[in-house]
């Protein structure tokens, strides 16, 4: 059985990753220096916890977000301006 995958519905964003992409837009998290933690990253968002996970995993798929490790901790920051 084969799916065929359109491709506006290859690229279509979740409206989680979506808010995320815009609240660190905003914020500024536009460069490595910047980077911010998942933590802050939920309260910009105003997403719950895993929606903000999840966005975090599906923009980083898709080249949007990148993640910068310090220490023990991960930050994220955005790689891409524009979806």
């Amino acid at each position: 059985m084969a799916f065929i995958i359109h491709k506006n519905m290859a690229d279509k964003i979740s409206p989680q990753a979506e808010k995320l992409f815009n609240a660190l837009k905003s914020a500024g998290i536009v460069s490595e220096d910047k980077a911010t933690s998942a933590e802050k990253a939920t309260t910009m968002s105003k997403l719950p916890k895993a929606q903000c996970m999840n966005a975090i995993q599906e923009l980083e798929k898709r080249g949007v977000v990148k993640k910068r490790k310090k220490n023990n901790a991960v930050d994220y920051y955005l790689a891409k301006t524009e979806l």
